[in-house]
């Protein structure tokens, strides 16, 4: 009798920690550790390990929130677009810009490990313009509801087709 009920009580605890399983998939939490301070849009994290999520897993699947490492303090609510991959990435990834020695890095996207489907930040304008003009490159950016990479004459530049 009391296998039996050993059994069942392992049953339960089976099936209470698979949906936990399945939602870490589905919000895509990853916790990411960077050695040195890096640029997030509207903000610059320090040197540390940081919870990254979608947050809303089901309505919006482009908002990423930042989090300290124990989720107690929120740091940042992202705005993404899609950013693919040729192939599935095995292990999280983190795309960065090019900025100034001495600079902290910019975050480009974040990719989940298996997808090749990530999210690329889109930066504020002026924080786009001055990591543009850093990098000699074109970042993401919004205006308004416009979408668009700027340069750095703080130029739109067009999408690749």
């Amino acid at each position: 009798m009391r296998w039996k009920l050993a059994i069942a009580a392992g049953i339960a605890a089976l099936s209470l920690s698979a949906p936990a399983a399945r939602a870490d998939e589905n919000d895509k939490l990853t916790f990411l550790t960077f050695s040195k301070p890096v640029q997030l849009p509207g903000v610059t994290l320090p040197a540390g390990r940081y919870r990254f999520e979608l947050a809303d897993p089901v309505d919006d699947r482009r908002v990423v929130k930042v989090q300290s490492e124990d989720g107690h303090q929120q740091l940042a609510m992202l705005l993404s677009i899609q950013n693919q991959l040729r192939e599935p990435a095995r292990d999280p990834v983190v795309l960065f810009m090019e900025t100034p020695e001495g600079q902290p890095e910019a975050v480009k996207a974040w990719i989940y490990p298996g997808d090749t489907i990530g999210y690329e930040f889109i930066y504020p304008k002026e924080q786009a313009l001055k990591i543009a003009r850093q990098s000699r490159s074109s970042v993401l950016s919004k205006d308004g509801d416009a979408i668009y990479r700027i340069n750095e004459r703080g130029e739109r530049v067009p999408e690749d087709k």
